[in-house]
């Protein structure tokens, strides 16, 4: 597990740390920059993470290099909290 502050939220499900990490959460697909529901799911991952120090587990890189992981904020496992939000704003 690696212990990180959120820097910068970049889209729904993903952000980067003050360390230039690019995290994408693991199993999160919200909507792309421009696409119907993407400023939601981006605000409501900034509300959660923005100027917070989180915890996560890398599951994977994914083609763009970017780090693809679990993320924790204290005991709320941030990418179900995500997967919930999107699956009630697209309904």
């Amino acid at each position: 597990m690696v212990t990180a502050y959120v820097s910068e939220v970049i889209d729904g499900d993903t952000f980067k740390t003050s360390k230039g990490n690019i995290i994408r959460l693991s199993g999160v697909n919200a909507s792309e920059r421009g696409t119907p529901y993407s400023k939601m799911a981006a605000d409501k991952l900034s509300s959660l993470l923005l100027r917070k120090t989180v915890v996560y587990k890398e599951r994977a890189r994914d083609n763009y290099g970017r780090i693809v992981a679990d993320v924790y904020l204290n005991s709320l496992y941030i990418n179900k909290v995500m997967n919930d939000y999107i699956v009630s704003i697209t309904k």
